[in-house]
């Protein structure tokens, strides 16, 4: 059995970005983010280190239907598959089965609440603060001493390449219509474990049967039209940023939790503006074993894979 680890991810659009440009009365021609852009190539397609972007920088993302709920196939670029990048960790990294850990709440406040110029998440703190429920990215009081981070070293090795720590697969998540005709897609498995039982380094932590121990990185390019919503229920570490700010803040590794992000109620503190294309960059962590859920359901059909260094 594994009833511990659960993940779960929820995406709500009315619909996709329309098809042409953005109007200028749309709001501006370039999104505000943690880092500086890279110029698309003469075709649209995002290129590496780009934190945020407009239709305008990218081409428009095309391929959804203008109605709710509906999501139709289209361009080139655009698809619904996710390119995903996962890491391999042994039981011996410091931050991953930690030996002196006896469960916790989820913490806000580990990290930044902006990306780096490579689009990566900064370490800011080893304790954090406990999530305040009431509200998106608030904290409440006593949180105490306790890290769930080691230290900004140690951090800085999730979502990086580092030979000898951790071992590195991109992969591919689908997301497939489900019930047929409904305008939702889905991927959902009870025992998410995308690395298989001889990838990386194997089984961990010993005497476990799956591969324990990794981190999920996704980086893709969406469109923002007025209604979109995104939750997201499961444990452990999850940050989501849109536009290169933090809009999802549950950090450490505790049970199962929601992280809702409402587009149009936080368009002014995210810096976005219907019908322009924003970047959506997604950390995950696997760091203490039971089990391992994960699930994503959009209306969205229409996603454009974003390269970034590793």
């Amino acid at each position: 059995m594994y009833p511990r680890s659960f993940f779960l991810l929820t995406f709500a659009a009315v619909a996709l970005a329309c098809s042409s440009a953005p109007d200028e009365s749309s709001g501006p021609t370039s999104g505000s983010g943690g880092s500086s852009g890279t110029p698309a190539s003469s075709g649209g397609t995002p290129t590496s280190g780009v934190s945020s972007s407009t239709g305008d920088d990218f081409g428009t993302i095309t391929g959804g239907n203008t109605s709710a709920g509906a999501g139709g196939a289209g361009g080139s670029d655009c698809k619904s598959v996710l390119d995903v990048t996962y890491r391999d960790f042994k039981e011996t990294h410091p931050d991953f089965e930690m030996p002196t850990f006896r469960g916790d709440e989820p913490r806000r406040k580990l990290i930044e609440p902006t990306l780096d110029g490579d689009r990566k998440p900064v370490f800011l703190d080893s304790v954090g603060c406990f999530a305040d429920r009431e509200t998106q990215l608030g904290c409440r009081d006593g949180v105490g001493t306790q890290k769930t981070i080691t230290s900004e070293e140690s951090f800085n090795q999730w979502y990086r390449d580092v030979p000898g720590v951790n071992m590195t697969f991109t992969k591919e998540l689908a997301l497939e219509e489900s019930p047929p005709g409904s305008g939702q897609f889905v991927f959902e498995s009870a025992a998410f474990f995308p690395l298989a039982p001889d990838e990386g380094f194997g089984i961990s932590p010993a005497g476990r049967d799956r591969n324990f121990l990794f981190t999920t990185e996704i980086h893709l390019m969406f469109g923002y039209v007025a209604g979109q919503k995104f939750t997201f229920v499961g444990d452990d570490d999850i940050w989501i940023f849109i536009n290169g700010k933090l809009a999802v803040d549950l950090g450490s590794m505790h049970g199962p939790e929601t992280g809702i992000i409402d587009f149009d109620a936080m368009a002014d503190d995210l810096g976005i503006f219907p019908g322009n294309n924003y970047a959506m960059d997604i950390f995950h962590a696997e760091r203490h074993t039971d089990g391992s859920n994960f699930r994503v359901t959009t209306n969205i059909s229409c996603f454009v894979p974003v390269d970034i260094p590793l």
